[in-house]
């Protein structure tokens, strides 16, 4: 280095080199999808399947293909393109007697539907066990009528049902699922109304008794912030419960409280335990302003 007039160089100081930064890349969440827009990208991948073992290289006028799964019109776009596609192969104005179409409802529930008339129309294809190399798929209650499907997963939800036990391979398994929940409803519900289960009294409205000495109040399901104990013999409304696994927490309101407590220190039975709706889902404010009442700790 050649020092400039006057500079003093010391020959025993080594210069480094700069090194700028490495500036860390900023992480981009990735967004979380949808259970509805998940069947729907599947149903899309089936569809397409479908489409190109029948129209090699080609599609119905009118065809979008959309596949993204972010895509508000998903839902729509794959509807229209299954109407156009069993439009095209089959008939364009009549359906199956079976086949569900556009009904308006939860995103979920029209995912579901698309799914069904999908696989009825690869039944007419490759019958009811043959699938294409690739194909997805689903559930095997998507392929039952609307109604079973309802029913059955209203039932599970409760905890009252479980269809486990039926061959999700047997071409009638439909059937027997429909026998299965019907009977269990006619049965195990209807038959034993008196019991509350599933009946908006128990679930939402029905007087009940605290019928312990013991009954500890929260303000919190997982017990954590105690108010009390609720006396013997009060009288409570249900409101709903955790759906915490092996929670026995269930909400229950007075005139002027609404605290979580066991169950099994009240008049509620555990079929009726199971059947309220998760608070979770719930507008609640859990409160404690009755002569019993301590402070939160």
């Amino acid at each position: 280095m050649t020092p400039l007039p006057g500079q003093i160089i010391n020959p025993e100081l080594t210069l480094e080199p700069t090194i700028p930064p490495t500036l860390t890349p900023s992480m981009t969440p990735t967004p979380t999808i949808p259970e509805d827009a998940q069947l729907l990208v599947r149903a899309r991948a089936d569809l397409e399947l479908l489409a190109e073992s029948q129209m090699p290289g080609v599609r119905p006028e009118g065809w979008s293909g959309m596949a993204e799964a972010l895509n508000p019109e998903l839902g729509l776009l794959t509807r229209l393109d299954l109407e156009l596609l069993y439009g095209s192969l089959v008939d364009v104005e009549v359906r199956p007697a079976d086949w569900i179409g556009a009904v308006g409802s939860t995103p979920i529930a029209m995912a579901r539907d698309a799914r069904h008339d999908l696989e009825l129309m690869a039944d007419l294809f490759f019958g009811p066990v043959e699938r294409p190399a690739g194909w997805y798929g689903g559930d095997p209650l998507f392929r039952c009528n609307r109604a079973t499907q309802v029913l059955v997963q209203l039932l599970q939800r409760g905890g009252l049902f479980s269809v486990a036990d039926i061959n999700a391979n047997d071409p009638d398994f439909c059937h027997q699922v429909e026998i299965a929940s019907t009977r269990y409803t006619e049965m195990e519900i209807l038959a034993n109304a008196e019991r509350g289960v599933f009946s908006p009294e128990i679930a939402l409205v029905s007087e009940n008794t605290i019928t312990s000495d013991f009954a500890v109040a929260w303000l919190d399901s997982r017990a954590r912030i105690r108010v009390g104990v609720v006396p013997n013999g009060v009288p409570v409304k249900v409101i709903g419960r955790s759906y915490a696994d092996f929670s026995n927490m269930m909400l229950v309101s007075g005139p002027d409280f609404q605290v979580f407590v066991e169950y099994r220190n009240t008049t509620v039975t555990a079929d009726q335990f199971r059947a309220l709706p998760n608070v979770a889902t719930l507008d609640i404010a859990p409160v404690c302003h009755a002569e019993w009442c301590e402070t939160a700790d």
